[in-house]
């Protein structure tokens, strides 16, 4: 498969959460976001000197569905649950509620007892939350590198090799 297919095959299959994506499908766009993410800030950051401009937007949001089919198919590959894509991402989620200034004060109480809190917020929490999502992060990144599961498995026939 080369990177044009792999690209093709991600905006084709876009909505495809079901089946099975094999490791260079991923790969190559996965490559094809964080690159064209990248010339797309350096072109924003020459031409108006800063970074996360409109354009810059309108590819994440074009890319994002189609990233996170390709993901969770890649996932349900090696023999794995495609929601486990979601676990880094929902720690993000859990972090900015947990750090947000309307439970900030009630989590401080409940948790000061017990030694989590730090300065009388959740800091300690979101810190912890933090280095769980990185972790999470890291075995995501394992798991994708991984060859694919032999065979059929429960999301499908192995995918042929082109």
């Amino acid at each position: 498969m080369t990177i044009t297919q792999a690209i093709q095959d991600g905006f084709r299959n876009a909505f495809t959460f079901s089946g099975r994506s094999r490791r260079p499908e991923y790969w190559f766009f996965f490559a094809f976001v964080f690159g064209g993410a990248g010339v797309l800030s350096a072109l924003e950051l020459a031409i108006r000197g800063t970074t996360g401009g409109l354009v810059l937007r309108a590819f994440q949001i074009i890319v994002f569905v189609p990233f996170l089919a390709v993901g969770w198919r890649r996932l349900q590959d090696t023999g794995r649950p495609g929601w486990y894509l979601l676990v880094p991402s929902a720690i993000v989620v859990a972090s900015t509620f947990v750090s947000g200034s309307v439970f900030q004060h009630m989590i401080g109480i409940i948790l000061s007892p017990f030694g989590l809190a730090v300065r009388g917020g959740p800091d300690g929490i979101v810190g912890v939350m933090s280095i769980v999502q990185i972790l999470a992060g890291l075995v995501i990144v394992y798991w994708m590198s991984r060859p694919s599961q032999r065979g059929p498995n429960t999301c499908g026939p192995e995918p042929r090799v082109h």
